[in-house]
């Protein structure tokens, strides 16, 4: 092995060298430091390695030991391998940045030098360490996501944005935990392997952050400017280790509150691509007009309410997208009620995602497809499941209303656009002397307005039929104003509790098994003839007639998301074996409490606070 005389020359020895001999050998004292110039080196596909020891992307990859394995003296060697092959990823990638960015300043390139060699150190330590426990380096996987993940980068600061701030941060989750078990597994040699790494990995993380703050414009934040500089498919997530997170090591290194605090809420996913989420309300009148622009009004309360729907219908592996993202606060008070968001970013993100991100599905509260949004719908599904429907009729003129009406002994009307949600463009009317039929104009639905008695939604889930086709999720009682517009919604565990005597019979005796038989058979064919997938609510209700209570099978079919899906996903989240209703409060009047969360933000809200309100029974 030749001695290396400059920094280029080392780095590229270590970099390209396919002996560990080469790789974590230290510089020589009298190591000459390159005048600046610009680079030109091109990246390897893969750094130089003896071919035992090479990274490959698919080769048996070996589960990482968890904390309850860490006895066994092999899974022990096992955890020591993984790190490390993080470890000389690391010397490697420190080489590479010597390499292409020969005209960083001066003080840079002595940081990354000074870091490479700690790393070297890292490397043997863990090597001599593993041997101990009967393993040697090759003897599993080696994964390439590192360098897969940095190799790329493009200037000094994506490397610190990439390596130190990213990849070593993670490293202060991991190395400290792992101390820890490893101390009270009885392998203390290790742990204080582990501790020794720890204080170094420490220091790395406040190099990168030294250098993000002074290549950063100044009116960015630290988490900005490294959020920013990260690109798909690296995210803040890879800064978290897949363990307890250490807060107390980030306060050492340098980080601001602000910046740990939106670290240890961010999520995004860790492999798969994720599913892309965003709030719509107004789907069904974007669908009735081409020209369709949403009123500040109701921009305002879609902004309040969002927030239900982000934090109900999403799981950690999704993106969804919001008009005002979390402040650190809710999130900080969210987490304390073990809820989540998931990745964010701005619903004005939305065309550069599509361009940009590999998503996997995108899942908004509708797709603005007239055919599945209209009332034509619901009335496709009656005509298959109810034996004596009530009448109805879609007419587009008051001469077609009054000769409808006329043949029917109901006095009391009510007529629904057949594009038109939460109440909205309603009107209700009475027939006979003196009484005008309502001017409308375009298609309306005309039925009778009932006495109801009990509101409810029977959801389900539409999905292909080799994943499992429809399936029945349950019923959510319903909340509605005298305008028909949506006030709460609850799930339960058993539909029919807290139900009086009557009504709890026909829940349980009737409603559940046709539910589950004879509407879903014919809800299925249906949505498979319009060739949809995903969230579907039946509207349905018990009204009163003078023979009794009966059942309206089928008011209307929301084939997208609901409020009343958005509880049952909340109550499968925080309270499986309780009630939970979900509704929402001025932001002047919402409080929170031991059972009510409040899933908006009040200090940011508008209009409406989405609240969360879990119920004894």
């Amino acid at each position: 092995m030749i001695e290396p005389r400059t920094v280029s020359e080392f780095a590229e020895q270590v970099l390209m060298g396919t002996s560990l001999e080469e790789k974590l050998t230290h510089a020589p004292r009298s190591l000459i430091l390159d005048p600046p110039k610009r680079g030109n080196f091109t990246t390897p596909a893969r750094p130089g390695r003896p071919d035992h020891l090479k990274p490959r992307s698919n080769h048996g990859k070996s589960p990482f030991p968890g904390g309850d394995h860490i006895h066994n003296e092999e899974q022990r060697g096992i955890l020591l391998h993984f790190f490390a092959n993080h470890e000389l990823l690391a010397v490697e990638l420190m080489a590479l940045a010597l390499l292409k960015f020969p005209d960083a300043p001066d003080a840079f390139r002595k940081g990354v030098l000074r870091t490479l060699q700690e790393e070297q150190d890292h490397t043997r330590w863990y090597l001599e360490r593993m041997k101990s426990c009967g393993l040697n380096f090759g003897d599993y996987h080696l994964s390439p996501m590192i360098w897969s993940h940095i190799s790329s980068m493009e200037s000094p600061l994506d490397y610190v944005s990439r390596l130190s701030l990213t990849f070593e941060q993670a490293n202060l989750d991991y190395a400290n935990h792992y101390s820890k078990i490893l101390a009270q597994a009885g392998d203390q040699e290790s742990a204080d392997l582990l501790a020794r790494i720890y204080k170094d990995e420490i220091a790395h993380v406040g190099y990168g952050l030294k250098w993000l703050r002074r290549w950063k414009e100044n009116a960015q934040s630290d988490w900005d400017a490294w959020h920013k500089q990260l690109h798909f498919p690296l995210s803040p997530i890879r800064a978290k280790g897949m363990t307890p997170f250490n807060e107390e090591g980030r306060r050492k290194a340098g980080l601001t509150e602000d910046f740990i605090s939106s670290l240890k809420h961010f999520q995004a996913s860790r492999g798969r691509s994720p599913d892309l989420y965003w709030f719509n309300p107004d789907v069904e009148l974007a669908a009735a007009s081409q020209t369709w622009t949403p009123p500040k009004r109701l921009e305002d309360l879609a902004a309040d309410l969002e927030y239900a729907f982000a934090l109900a219908a999403t799981s950690s592996d999704d993106l969804v997208l919001l008009r005002n993202l979390p402040t650190a606060h809710h999130r900080e008070y969210l987490a304390q009620h073990n809820l989540s968001f998931p990745e964010v970013a701005p619903l004005s993100e939305l065309t550069t995602i599509r361009k940009e991100r590999n998503i996997r599905e995108e899942r908004p509260w509708g797709i603005a497809k007239p055919a599945l949004l209209s009332k034509q719908l619901g009335l496709e599904l009656r005509a298959l499941v109810d034996t004596d429907p009530i009448p109805s009729a879609i007419c587009k003129n008051e001469p077609e209303i009054r000769l409808f009406t006329e043949c029917h002994p109901h006095d009391n009307w009510i007529a629904k656009p057949l594009l038109g949600s939460a109440g909205r463009g309603i009107i209700k009317f009475a027939k006979g002397p003196g009484n005008d039929s309502p001017p409308i104009q375009g298609s309306y639905l005309i039925e009778p307005w009932l006495t109801k008695a009990l509101e409810f939604s029977l959801l389900y889930h539409s999905s292909p039929p080799e994943q499992g086709g429809l399936r029945f999720l349950g019923i959510c009682r319903q909340e509605v104003s005298k305008n028909g517009q949506w006030e709460s919604s609850t799930s339960f565990p058993k539909p029919a509790t807290g139900l009086p005597q009557e009504q709890a019979r026909l829940i349980s005796n009737q409603v559940l098994p046709e539910a589950k038989k004879e509407i879903m058979q014919a809800l299925s064919g249906l949505l498979e003839k319009h060739q949809y997938h995903g969230p579907v609510c039946i509207d349905s209700f018990l009204h009163d007639t003078t023979g009794g209570l009966q059942w309206h099978r089928v008011s209307e079919i929301n084939a997208r998301w609901t409020m009343g899906r958005l509880a049952h996903q909340l109550r499968l989240k925080l309270s499986p074996n309780r009630s939970l209703t979900l509704t929402s409060a001025p932001p002047q009047t919402a409080t929170s409490s031991k059972n009510t969360l409040l899933l908006g933000d009040p200090g940011t809200a508008r209009t409406r606070v989405p609240v969360a309100i879990i119920n004894n029974q």
